[in-house]
C-alpha cells in the first residue's frame, strides 16, 4: 500500500523548521491577505520565499494558502501575489473561491491546485467538477465517512487530502459566521474568535419551562465545542480508502504541539502495513502532552458520538509544557534556547525517537558567555549536558508543575 503524505502547518518561519525537523513530507504556510489563518505568525513576501527555499532544500514540498472568500477588493492584490508566486515556485497554491482559483490557474499554469476543504467536498459530484476544472488535488470535507471517501476516491483520479488531526470547527468545513455575527470578525477572512467554543446558555422566549436537550452544567452548554480529531488509530483505512495525504490542522498552535503532532503521525504513517500495535499506546501518550481539547474521531466512522463534545468545562488539557529548543549539540553538550524556567536539577524529557518518555535531570548550567548559572528562564541561552541521542532541533519538555525532588523512581540522571 502506498504511503499518504504527511502535511503540516507552518503558521511561521519556526514552526516550519520544526515541521520539517520532525519528518513532514510538506508543509503549507500562507500570507495573512489570503490565508484563512489571518492571525498566525505567516509570511510576507521575502519570508515567503525564504521558507518555500527552505522546505526545498529539505526536500519537502511547500504548498501556499490563498483560501479566503474573495471580495472584490482583493482581486487586485491577489494578482500581484500571484507575481510573486512566479518567481517563489511552491509546490501548489490551495484555494477555495472560484474566482481565485481561475484567476491563480490563468497566471500560475504551470502550479498546481488544491482545492481547500471550506469548498465542502462532500460528494463525487463536486470532485468530478473540480477535476475538470484543473484541480491537481482535493482536500475534502471533514464530515465524510471512510465510505464516502471510498467512493469519491473511484470517481476521480486526481490526489484526495483529508485532516486526520486537530480542532474541528461547528460549521460545514469551517464556513462559519459566528464570529463575524457577535464579533465582527469574519473565518472566512481568516479572522475567526473561536466564538463556538465559548460558554453558551439556551433560552427561546416563547418556550418558557420547555427544557431543551442539552447538557449543561453551572457554568453553561458546551454543544458546539467539538474534542479535537485524532485519527492516529486509523490512519491505514484511510490510506485504504485512497487517500493520498494526511494533513494536520494547527497553524495557529506553538512549536510543541506541531513537533509532537508530526513526530507521532511521521512514525504511524511510516508504520503502515507493519504491526504497529506496541507503539500505539506511546503514540497516545505522546498526543497528550500538550494543549487539546480531548479526541475524537469525527465523521469518519458516521455520527460524532455526544461523549466526543466538551460538557465538563474543561476545555483544554494537557500534561506536558515546552521548556526549550536545543539550537546546537557537540559531543553531550547543548546549547538551548529557553522557552521557560528551569532550575539546575529539574527533570526533562527530550522529544527525541527512541528516549521521548525518559525523563533527565538538568546538570550543571553555564550562560551563553560559559559563566555558571543555577537556573534560566524564557529567552536566556545556556549551555548543559544531555543524552547522547539528542540532536539540534529537538525540543526540551517536562510535565506540568514537575521538579526534580518529584521524580519518580526510574527517572535518569545526566
Amino acid at each position: 500500500m502506498k504511503r499518504p503524505e504527511l502535511l503540516a502547518p507552518a503558521g511561521d518561519f519556526e514552526k516550519l523548521r520544526t515541521a520539517i525537523h520532525y519528518g513532514a513530507d510538506a508543509v503549507y504556510l500562507g500570507d495573512s491577505r489570503f490565508s484563512l489563518r489571518g492571525k498566525a505568525g505567516n509570511f510576507n513576501d521575502d519570508e515567503l520565499k525564504a521558507a518555500v527555499a527552505y522546505a526545498h532544500r529539505h526536500g519537502v514540498k511547500a504548498y501556499v494558502t490563498a483560501n479566503i472568500f474573495a471580495h472584490n477588493r482583493d482581486l487586485g492584490p491577489a494578482r500581484e501575489h500571484c507575481a510573486v508566486l512566479r518567481d517563489i515556485r511552491p509546490d501548489a497554491v490551495i484555494v477555495s473561491d472560484p474566482g481565485l482559483m481561475e484567476l491563480f490557474s490563468t497566471e500560475l499554469p504551470d502550479i498546481g491546485l488544491h482545492i481547500s476543504t471550506q469548498a465542502n467536498i462532500t460528494n463525487v459530484a463536486a470532485a468530478r467538477f473540480w477535476q475538470r476544472f484543473g484541480a491537481k488535488r482535493l482536500i475534502l470535507s471533514r464530515e465524510l465517512s471512510i465510505p464516502e471517501i471510498r467512493e469519491i476516491r473511484q470517481g476521480v483520479d486526481i490526489e484526495l487530502e483529508t485532516f486526520v488531526h486537530g480542532a474541528i470547527c461547528i460549521s460545514y468545513s469551517g464556513r462559519c459566521y459566528i464570529s463575524s455575527f457577535l464579533t465582527g470578525r469574519g473565518a472566512n477572512r481568516g479572522e475567526c474568535t473561536n466564538s463556538c467554543r465559548w460558554n453558551y446558555t439556551l433560552m427561546e422566549e416563547k418556550r418558557p419551562g420547555e427544557h431543551f436537550p442539552v447538557y449543561e452544567d453551572d457554568r453553561g452548554t458546551y454543544i458546539m465545542s467539538s474534542k479535537d480529531l485524532c485519527m492516529i488509530e486509523h490512519l491505514p483505512l484511510l490510506a485504504e480508502a485512497g487517500i493520498d495525504s494526511f494533513k494536520i490542522e494547527g497553524r495557529m498552535k506553538g512549536i510543541n504541539y506541531v513537533a509532537g503532532v508530526t513526530k507521532v503521525y511521521r512514525e504511524a504513517t511510516d508504520a503502515i502495513g507493519i504491526n504497529a500495535g506496541p507503539a500505539l499506546q506511546r503514540w497516545l501518550r505522546e498526543l497528550a502532552m500538550f494543549s487539546s481539547r480531548g479526541y475524537t474521531t469525527g465523521m469518519f466512522f458516521g455520527r460524532q458520538a455526544d461523549a466526543d463534545y466538551n460538557f465538563d468545562g474543561e476545555a483544554y488539557r494537557m500534561s506536558h509544557e515546552l521548556v526549550g529548543i536545543v539550537l546546537e549539540v557537540q559531543g553531550t553538550t547543548a546549547k538551548v534556547a529557553m522557552r521557560n524556567r528551569m532550575r539546575s536539577g529539574d527533570t526533562v524529557e527530550y522529544l527525541t525517537p527512541g528516549i521521548e518518555e525518559q525523563g533527565f535531570a538538568v546538570g550543571a548550567m553555564q550562560t551563553i558567555d560559559r559563566l555558571p548559572v543555577d537556573s534560566a528562564r524564557n529567552e536566556d541561552i545556556v549551555y548543559f549536558e544531555v543524552p547522547r541521542q539528542v540532536r539540534p532541533g529537538d525540543l526540551i519538555r517536562r510535565p506540568k508543575q514537575f521538579r526534580a525532588a518529584e521524580a519518580p523512581e526510574g527517572f535518569i540522571t545526566v
